[in-house]
């Protein structure tokens, strides 16, 4: 069992070293473009078709104090962005970890090009085995990364570890309860990103030492925006993604439960 997980990080973390490598510098994280882009519907100037499902996610947290003033865990960080953007917008310090040395490499390298790096510590890391010491954290936040480490024995347990008590963790993340997300899945099959379907009693069963646990579903019938989107939208891609949205927002306010069917979901788990 240990070799076959060993494996399977090792697997994903090359997958990732390959994705993220590149000759470019990668460019400063600017506040302005950041909301302009990644928190704006994707019908308006939004970058990608989830980045609905970001800006819904970052409400939550603001709506919980955010990370203003606070020291954050970017939870599998990436190349970094997200964690640059804490700094910027009000985190006292940020902490990131991810499995690719490359992601981290470059994120470092962004780190410095930022004027951050007393601000901001970017580590090779594995999430089943988090190098920080207890209470640790005032708050954790990850973008779509659950779907990834779930399959590695402990994660919750050290993630529970290096919280502050009280302090919440955030993350967004794509559930298999939403029926046409389940089949695509399944057609998908093992992948060497290392993605793994999540269903939401996953999440309950596994997060049981945390004190409270939400789970706040999102895009039901807008879940077609994922074939809808693209860079250059025209008039009718834009009308189209508007009206599933209202459909969703009518839906959800006639019927909320549906929200547990969404294929997007936001997690909240409270030490």
């Amino acid at each position: 069992m240990h070799d076959r997980l060993s494996q399977l990080k090792e697997r994903e973390a090359k997958w990732w070293d390959q994705r993220r490598d590149g000759p470019n510098v990668l460019p400063l994280v600017d506040v302005e473009e950041v909301h302009r882009t990644l928190l704006q519907p994707c019908y308006t100037t939004g970058s990608d078709y989830y980045s609905d499902n970001k800006r819904a996610f970052h409400q939550i947290i603001h709506a919980n104090g955010g990370w203003a003033g606070k020291h954050v865990l970017d939870y599998a960080c990436g190349i970094g962005t997200w964690a640059v953007y804490y700094a910027l917008t009000g985190a006292s310090k940020v902490m990131g970890f991810d499995l690719s040395e490359t992601s981290i490499r470059r994120g470092c390298e962004r780190v410095k090009a930022q004027g951050l790096t007393k601000k901001v510590k970017l580590r090779v890391m594995d999430a089943a085995n988090l190098e920080y010491p207890d209470n640790t954290f005032d708050i954790v936040i990850g973008h779509a990364v659950i779907h990834h480490v779930i399959k590695y024995p402990g994660i919750f347990e050290e993630l529970y570890r290096v919280m502050k008590p009280g302090t919440k963790a955030y993350f967004l993340e794509g559930l298999a309860d939403f029926p046409l997300f389940k089949l695509w899945w399944i057609l998908k099959g093992e992948v060497p990103q290392g993605d793994v379907p999540i269903f939401s009693w996953q999440i309950y069963e596994k997060t049981r030492k945390f004190s409270h646990v939400e789970i706040y579903g999102d895009s039901f019938i807008y879940s077609l925006k994922a074939f809808l989107w693209k860079e250059n939208l025209g008039t009718i891609r834009r009308f189209l993604l508007k009206a599933c949205k209202k459909t969703d927002n009518l839906l959800f306010a006639i019927c909320p439960s549906l929200r547990r069917w969404g294929d997007f979901s936001y997690i909240v788990l409270t030490k």
